[in-house]
């Protein structure tokens, strides 16, 4: 038969002081005499006490829990960013949850459930939250973190690169390659992410008297970027570089340039990327792009949800530029 755990109220008889006690010195939160909590100490390592996450949570009426909402996990940087997050919330004795919102579900859609566990903050990721969705975090009091986007209205921190600047410095590293008709391949018109980076690089261009930039938009996928760049060069053959919103993009454009259109890279055409996820160093690609601070980003959100003000944060935080051969070296 299996042998029951101890409890807090075993710990507390078998070190003779009160269950309050006990609770207080799991908890962290309260007084306790030194005297007491060496006793509570040699106790739970002689019955190998392990606290009751989920019994601790309905005492105090919330869970040590982070819920981690998705809406793209198959974009390989996710999973990249998903792993750093759980390891950083872990090593700071939190648990996760992980949601994933499958179309045509939206993270709105998920938002009752998720606050169905009482957990103690929201991060989200790859979509982001309505009005409607933000307030109703806020009415149960759980702060909410958008990761790597934003929201233009509603309640909720966000954690984001620096994106119109990224998009500023993609210009600037195509033009001084010596590319002289640019194009651009974005993600989701609406996403923040995408909608940055295009503001970014177009205004850039604009200020540098190019205004007739080709552009076109749709998902975040190699499949779009293979597709979408022979679109563009079908209307444009003298397209000489593209940015591209991410690095699946881009490695879709950069396979669509050798294999499809027989194009040379950078030679013919140069690629720029962003977030330097593990496809842009794959030999296959060598893409140029802008590298996420990830891990700062990460300890930022997490300190916007255990340090929540009530006021609504935004921040930025700089890409770092990635030279590498999907673009000529710098002139």
């Amino acid at each position: 038969m299996k042998k029951k755990a101890p409890t807090q109220k075993d710990v507390a008889k078998f070190a003779g002081v009160s269950q309050a006690a006990v609770s207080r010195f799991i908890s962290g939160k309260g007084a306790i005499s030194q005297e007491v909590r060496e006793k509570i100490l040699k106790v739970v390592d002689l019955v190998d006490y392990q606290p009751n996450p989920l019994a601790r949570g309905l005492s105090s009426g919330k869970f040590n829990i982070i819920a981690i909402v998705m809406a793209n996990i198959t974009n390989p940087w996710y999973p990249v960013v998903l792993e750093l997050i759980t390891r950083e919330l872990h090593r700071r004795g939190l648990q996760t949850l992980l949601f994933n919102a499958t179309p045509p579900q939206t993270v709105d859609d998920l938002m009752p459930l998720v606050l169905q566990y009482r957990v103690r903050g929201v991060i989200i990721t790859t979509a982001s939250l309505t009005t409607l969705g933000a307030d109703l975090c806020v009415k149960q009091g759980v702060p909410v973190v958008m990761f790597n986007r934003y929201a233009q209205t509603g309640n909720g921190h966000s954690v984001s690169t620096d994106n119109i600047g990224g998009g500023r410095l993609a210009a600037d590293v195509l033009l001084e390659s010596g590319s002289k008709v640019l194009g651009y391949l974005g993600g989701m018109p609406s996403v923040s992410t995408n909608r940055d980076r295009r503001t970014g690089f177009l205004e850039r261009l604009a200020e540098l008297g190019m205004t007739s930039v080709p552009v076109l938009e749709k998902e975040f996928t190699y499949s779009w970027g293979y597709e979408a760049t022979q679109m563009l060069l079908a209307r444009h053959p003298d397209i000489d570089a593209l940015f591209c919103a991410d690095d699946e993009i881009a490695s879709g454009a950069i396979d669509a340039l050798r294999f499809a259109l027989g194009k040379r890279v950078p030679e013919d055409v140069r690629v720029f990327g962003f977030d330097d996820h593990p496809v842009a160093s794959n030999a296959a690609y060598q893409m140029t792009t802008i590298r996420q601070p990830v891990e700062d980003m990460i300890t930022a959100a997490i300190e916007l949800l255990l340090q929540d003000s009530g006021k609504n944060e935004r921040r930025l935080l700089p890409g770092q530029l990635i030279y590498r051969n999907s673009t000529p070296e710098k002139r």
